[in-house]
């Protein structure tokens, strides 16, 4: 882009890190930066970073969450495959004993 308000629009160099730039793509580029430069497009990336920020601790508080009823094994909210062994166990013990218990005569 030539020039924007007397001053030069920042331009795409047409080549970066030894690859070239095709002509279109650096224009749509400029043109994309001239309107992210613009009060509407700082507004539209502002809410956009925001979404982003709020999505980001959202998950970073179930993972949070998530971690603390793991360390919390009396939890109702966890299942500790050890208690749940120890309960099979126990009821199994219950059940053969009443099955294989001797009879009084």
């Amino acid at each position: 882009m030539a020039k924007k308000d007397g001053k030069k629009a920042k331009r795409i160099p047409k080549r970066i890190g030894g690859l070239k730039i095709p002509k279109e793509l650096r224009h749509a580029g400029e043109a994309l930066l001239d309107k992210a430069n613009s009060p509407a497009g700082r507004e539209i990336i502002a809410t956009g970073l925001t979404m982003a920020a709020a999505a980001a601790s959202a998950a970073a508080r179930k993972q949070r969450t998530e971690a603390h009823r793991a360390t919390r094994p009396g939890d109702p909210g966890t299942v500790d495959p050890q208690r749940v062994a120890e309960a099979v166990g126990d009821m199994a013990d219950i059940v053969l004993e009443r099955i294989f218990r001797p009879r009084k005569a």
